[in-house]
């Protein structure tokens, strides 16, 4: 093919390194764009849900439906993307994927039900979870070795992207027609990324006589969604003091063990397992899911605390949510050229240094907390995910033979994800008990003697000869236990980010590029 080059090693498919700078600058951009569409839906509805459960009369627990059907769909599309592109040529499958993506964020907008809604938002998820683990390895391909570090900074940000923009663009479509348009609105984007892919990434080769192994393939799915549907109604049903949440677990339990069986045991596994006898790769597995922790749980804390405590609108809370953004484009620009004279694995720890400052600071957090804070803590929170998405990536799949890129791509993303849904369950799981201990423990210091209490009753605050007063100081100590709750949330969230430190130090560097 013109304008290209081949590095190929024997037995493994040759990479297509394209020498046309302002080729592969246009693959890379259209590649942001489907990067960003996938994570623009996983977050999109979370601003736009209370209008949709009002519009559909839908009730809390029916509603909830339409972030899990997604996350389901998500996390059972996902794993397929390493068959998919071997079979069938990463450009075929990310522009089938891509496709049936943006018909269903279509056909969202003409959705006349609930039944219909969650339809088509598992087709969302299930379309648009090969999509970021196809989109990887062509950026592998087509750009030099030595560009690795920059190119993956760059994807990066726009799947970054994507999360962070999600629910500021959903609150205000919403407000300016309502919460179809802000599915319909990924329509267009998605057709001009379908076009910009179909004009210049090239024709991987593949592999038509692998076969899918379809009973790996029903045990890996059954065992994510069983692990889905445990994390997301896990805290509502008390965990397992549940029987439908112990059913949940048991069974992916047991499809996890056949599923390993089955891998171990295949002529042509679903997964070839051999990924994780390289140690770069299972290492940087572990720090991924602890990525995903740290990022999606954050990203849920910091609008539920903006919303709950300080009753700041929508719009706003959504905004607060930029500073992030702007954090991880700081990194990307700036602190990502440091791969190219900074050793990959300090930058590393570098970046979950950052991350562990940030959530340090916010324990600092209280109710009056402000805006100026709010900044701060984002802008470092983005910069340490910045740092550490270039390092990683660049280390996961330096040592990783080639025909082995694909499966390696299917499983790191498949763990930031996994990672998030882990990172949300016991994020909403510690605030939620935490909250209730400290209000138990609040209480037991409450006497009508205390001198708050007159200083409050001098206010006409606390007036507790009458509903209106009790129910200020109900209030206030709700406020009290759930700020406190936050904090330990914080605490929580610094200790995972440092304690993840020293397994860096077991990671080997990269080969020396040329």
């Amino acid at each position: 093919m013109n304008g290209m080059a081949t590095d190929a090693l024997p037995g493994e498919a040759p990479a297509t390194v394209i020498d046309s700078a302002v080729r592969r600058t246009v693959i890379l951009i259209s590649i942001i764009i489907a990067g960003a569409l996938q994570t623009l839906s996983a977050t999109i509805a979370n601003a736009v849900l209370p209008q949709m459960q009002g519009d559909l009369s839908a009730g809390l627990e029916e509603i909830s439906w339409v972030l899990t059907a997604t996350m389901v769909g998500t996390a059972i599309g996902m794993p397929a993307a390493g068959w998919l592109g071997m079979r069938f040529g990463r450009r075929r499958s990310l522009l089938v994927a891509l496709g049936i993506f943006t018909f269903a964020s279509g056909a969202l907008g003409v959705a006349a039900s609930l039944e219909e809604v969650v339809f088509w938002r598992a087709v969302q998820g299930l379309a648009g979870g090969p999509m970021l683990p196809l989109s990887m390895p062509i950026l592998l391909d087509v750009y030099p070795k030595r560009s690795h570090g920059m190119v993956m900074g760059f994807w990066a940000g726009g799947s970054m992207l994507g999360a962070v923009l999600g629910p500021p663009v959903g609150g205000i479509l919403a407000e300016i027609y309502d919460w179809r348009l802000a599915f319909v609105c990924m329509a267009p984007a998605g057709l001009l990324a379908l076009y910009m892919i179909a004009l210049t990434v090239p024709r991987f080769p593949t592999r038509p006589n692998l076969r899918l192994d379809w009973l790996g393939f029903l045990f890996l799915a059954t065992c994510l969604a069983s692990i889905q549907f445990m994390l997301d109604r896990g805290n509502r049903l008390d965990w397992f003091e549940s029987h439908e949440i112990a059913t949940w677990g048991a069974v992916a339990s047991v499809a996890l063990y056949l599923f390993v069986v089955r891998c171990s045991c295949a002529r042509q596994p679903f997964l070839d397992l051999r990924v994780f006898r390289h140690k770069n790769f299972a290492i940087c597995v572990v720090c991924m899911v602890v990525a995903g922790v740290t990022s999606f749980a954050a990203l849920m804390l910091l609008p539920s605390l903006l919303g709950r405590l300080q009753g700041l609108p929508l719009e706003t809370v959504s905004l607060m949510l930029t500073p992030r953004g702007v954090g991880f484009m700081i990194g990307v620009f700036i602190l990502g050229h440091l791969v190219k004279i900074m050793d990959e694995r300090l930058m590393m720890a570098l970046g979950f240094g950052l991350q562990g400052v940030a959530f340090w600071y916010m324990t600092t957090f209280d109710l009056t907390v402000g805006l100026h804070e709010i900044f701060i803590a984002g802008i470092w929170m983005g910069m340490g995910e910045a740092v550490i998405w270039i390092p990683l990536s660049v280390l996961a799949f330096s040592r990783l033979a080639p025909g082995l890129v694909d499966y390696g791509s299917a499983v790191i993303h498949s763990s930031r994800f996994f990672g998030g849904g882990i990172g949300i369950s016991a994020g909403v799981t510690i605030l939620a008990r935490s909250t209730q201990a400290n209000r138990a423990e609040l209480n037991e210091h409450l006497s009508p003697f205390h001198q708050s209490f007159d200083l409050a009753a001098s206010r006409g605050v606390w007036d507790l000869s009458n509903l209106q007063g009790l129910m200020r100081l109900d209030m206030e100590m709700f406020r009290q236990a759930s700020m406190i709750a936050y904090v330990n949330d914080f605490w929580a969230l610094t200790i995972v980010a440092v304690i993840v430190l020293p397994l860096i130090a077991f990671l080997d560097r990269p080969r020396a590029v040329d």
